[in-house]
């Protein structure tokens, strides 16, 4: 159990990280107000808290990801192409 927690912190700070890019670029884009160092700072927040996030609910993602990929091919095996 601790390894999938590890693992699922990982994959979740992996995703967290490119989320949390991806806000900053696009909040700091959009607000042009930054300090003397060019950092956004709402960009900033909203990129720390993406990423801690994702790191913390990573394993939660990753177990509901594993279910519903598992459930979804045993209903696809079941009903075949019919449930599309």
């Amino acid at each position: 159990m601790a390894l999938f927690l590890w693992i699922g912190s990982a994959c979740g700070a992996i995703l967290g990280l490119s989320h949390a890019l991806y806000l900053y670029r696009q909040i700091a884009a959009r607000c042009t107000t930054a300090d003397a160092a060019g950092i956004n700072r709402r960009g900033l927040y909203y990129a720390i808290w993406t990423f801690a996030l994702w790191t913390i609910f990573g394993s939660y993602v990753l177990a509901f990801w594993l279910l519903g990929a598992t459930v979804y091919a045993l209903v696809r095996l079941i009903l075949g192409q019919r449930a599309a």
